[in-house]
């Protein structure tokens, strides 16, 4: 009788930190999004196209893909249109639906943490450094796709392990449904379905009944996506860059050069890796010391050894290449956050000032974090053999489920088209390896320095993330507010305007538009008129704009320019 409310005690116990948790977790996450302050009726990146497929549904109720989209988009278009019911149509609306998927994003990386066995305080930190990376909060503050996959891509995992883990046929049946909200998001959903038969098999055996139970779900992801395809070509809504990605891939493998692909597939996987050490790195030291405790000093030393070789190697390329972070800018530039989307920016970047020694110290971080990741990979194979052995398989196929779905999700990403923000799926994913492969990490015991350092590298992401975050959204506030004024005060029109990417894009967008060399690529009919952040040749300044701005690197003023000689 006495045990058992002594386990009654200890589960609510347990059930009121994890609402602690959760709960800290959400108000850190609406602080944050007040103070970078989303609110604003203008769209930022390829957004523009996807707002003008939900407004489309919004004011006609008619599901149309702009022409610039090349991914799935039908749960993420249908997402946000519920937003702007209330209001109607308007990119504030939309942002605030990313945010709260962002949320979600968050919390199922704490449920996926906990399924890997980190305890709750390991799992709360991993989530806070998904929430606090700069590239994941960034996005989270647009209408890009990148954070709706991810929330649902997260959440049909964390079912589905929770279905493999206690043999509940609701659990997966309730993550292959989610899993096809993913998918009609971004066609890499369908790694879900696949790492998922692979794991399934895995775990259960290798039988027919098995192979065909694994992957059902497989199918129904292809069938799907046919379906979906189809359907839209049959009623002339496919965009004309649909799957522009997919089929870079493949004419990459049938007619490119074969060693040029290799080459770019080794250094996209650098790339990745440097960028995944840096995003996991506070997470990775506190995991490490867990683990260190438990090597013999002769491992160390070989472990020591190893990791120099890797350094030495990663560095070595970056240094033959002449590169440092951020390596593949997109969301993350050498001036915070980004795209920079001016003209001048794309033509010039000597008006503004990087931080390279910043820039440095950042990229030895990320090479060290690749350093650990690599090592893990080798811990892991070395413990999966160990285990095999002994046929003490009861963990194992988790460790499997996340390689297969880290490996069948970089691979078209290694070969095809890159962005930096293309990784941030990988970040839960990357830590629940570790998790999972560093045993009793749930009772390790992390000495009170690693826990302040790691805490303090996580608070310097929130620093940074919020400021760099904030910025974005100010210039481009002020970028629309300059742009608005030329329209209504001085009537001008759109198509005399380059106003930058997003601008070009909802006004001015042509599927069949040719490139000018004197004119940005940005679909541009006549330039009287440029927004920038510098004065440029053959312009002059007709009105200038300050923002409030919280970092001390990147454009400080937004410039209204008129072409001479008019």
């Amino acid at each position: 009788m006495m045990k058992n409310i002594f386990r009654f005690t200890s589960i609510s116990q347990s059930a009121k930190a994890e609402i602690i948790y959760i709960v800290t977790i959400l108000a850190i996450w609406v602080v944050m999004a007040i103070l970078v302050n989303p609110i604003g009726d203008f769209p930022l990146n390829d957004d523009w196209a996807f707002g003008k497929a939900v407004q489309s549904v919004v004011e006609k109720g008619d599901f149309q893909l702009s022409g610039w989209g090349a991914m799935n988009l039908f749960s993420q278009v249908w997402w946000g249109a519920l937003f702007c019911l209330p209001f109607g149509f308007s990119f504030t609306a939309l942002r605030f639906s990313t945010l709260t998927l962002g949320l979600i994003g968050v919390l199922t990386t704490y449920g996926l943490l906990r399924e890997a066995s980190s305890s709750q305080k390991v799992a709360v930190f991993g989530a806070l450094l998904v929430a606090t990376n700069p590239i994941y909060f960034a996005l989270s503050n647009t209408f890009m796709s990148d954070i709706p996959f991810f929330a649902f891509a997260n959440l049909a995992i964390l079912f589905l392990i929770h279905g493999l883990k206690r043999d509940s046929i609701t659990a997966i049946v309730i993550g292959i449904i989610i899993a096809c909200v993913s998918l009609l998001i971004r066609q890499l959903g369908m790694v879900i379905f696949l790492a998922f038969g692979f794991t399934y098999i895995f775990k259960k055996g290798i039988r027919i009944k098995t192979i065909i139970q694994g992957f059902l779900p497989t199918l129904l992801g292809l069938f799907l996506q046919i379906a979906y395809q189809k359907w839209l070509e049959l009623t002339g809504r496919l965009p004309s860059s649909f799957g522009s990605q997919i089929n870079t891939i493949i004419k990459n493998l049938v007619e490119g050069d074969i060693g040029i692909t290799i080459k770019h597939f080794i250094w996209m996987t650098n790339v990745a890796l440097v960028y995944l050490g840096l995003f996991i790195f506070p997470f990775i030291f506190l995991v490490l010391a867990v683990r260190l405790k438990k090597v013999s000093v002769r491992q160390n030393k070989l472990i020591f050894f190893a990791a120099s070789a890797i350094f030495i190697t990663l560095i070595g390329i970056l240094i033959l290449k002449h590169r440092l972070m951020p390596l593949s800018e997109n969301i993350l530039t050498q001036f915070g956050i980004g795209p920079l989307t001016l003209r001048d920016i794309f033509l010039d970047l000597n008006h503004l000032f990087a931080l390279k020694i910043f820039w440095a110290f950042i990229t030895v971080i990320g090479v060290v974090g690749a350093v650990v990741l690599i090592l893990y990979f080798f811990f892991a194979v070395r413990q999966f053999f160990l285990d095999f052995q002994h046929f003490e398989l009861a963990q194992a196929w988790l460790t499997i489920f996340v390689i297969f779905t880290i490996f069948l999700y970089f691979l078209p990403l290694g070969i095809g088209t890159f962005y930096d923000r293309y990784l941030i799926w990988l970040i839960p994913l990357s830590m629940m390896f570790i998790s999972a492969s560093t045993k009793n990490i749930s009772n390790g015991k992390i000495s009170s320095t690693a826990i302040y350092f790691a805490l303090l590298m996580l608070l310097f992401s929130g620093i940074f993330t919020i400021g760099a975050t904030h910025d974005y959204l100010s210039w481009n506030r002020v970028r629309w507010q300059a742009l608005n004024n030329l329209m209504q005060k001085y009537q001008i029109l759109p198509s005399y305007i380059d106003g930058g990417f997003e601008f070009n894009g909802w006004y001015l967008y042509n599927s069949k538009y040719q490139r000018s060399p004197d004119k940005s690529s940005w679909w541009v009919d006549r330039d009287d008129y440029i927004i920038s952040f510098g004065s440029q040749n053959g312009y002059e300044e007709v009105k200038r704009y300050s923002f409030s701005k919280w970092l001390p690197v990147g454009p400080e003023n937004i410039l209204v320019l008129h072409k001479i000689n008019q």
